[in-house]
């Protein structure tokens, strides 16, 4: 457990899930385990892009309960911080996020589409420049050390 990017709630570890990106019109969305899916992996790449690029400010994603309807703002979070992280490690002009409002309608299958195939790019896009950062090797001591020159 560490401090998230906003200094705020404890948030566990997350690793990489494979992001889901054939959606279609006959898919639901759920809560879980689609949104954990999407805000594990957004939360991942923000850990990760800390160490190679700027770090934007990243606004505190919901939990979900069971018992509650997701208001706009939950849409929003994960919107906001898709189109941050963005920015910060690869801008694309076929990077698109929305904004909702109270009362409108919320993701369907393309937003949902749209959004696992942004993270995935993200996703390659920050393997890309990790594995293209130049190594510095040295030996001391008899030991093999390496580290990353930015």
């Amino acid at each position: 457990m560490y401090p998230d990017f906003m200094g705020a709630l404890p948030v566990r570890a997350c690793q990489w899930q494979a992001p889901k990106t054939s959606w279609s019109a006959e898919d639901a969305f759920r809560l879980d385990p689609d949104y954990e899916r999407i805000r594990d992996n957004l939360l991942y790449l923000q850990q990760r892009a800390a160490a190679i690029t700027q770090k934007p400010g990243y606004s505190q994603m919901q939990d979900y309960a069971v018992d509650g309807v997701p208001l706009a703002d939950f849409f929003n979070r994960v919107e906001e911080n898709l189109a941050a992280l963005a920015d910060a490690v690869q801008p694309r002009p076929e990077y698109s996020t929305r904004s909702f409002s109270p009362g409108s309608l919320v993701w369907d299958w393309r937003d949902l589409e749209r959004i696992e195939g942004m993270l995935l790019q993200i996703y390659n896009d920050m393997n890309a420049i990790e594995n293209g950062q130049q190594k510095l090797a040295f030996c001391l001591g008899g030991g093999f050390f390496g580290t990353f020159v930015s």
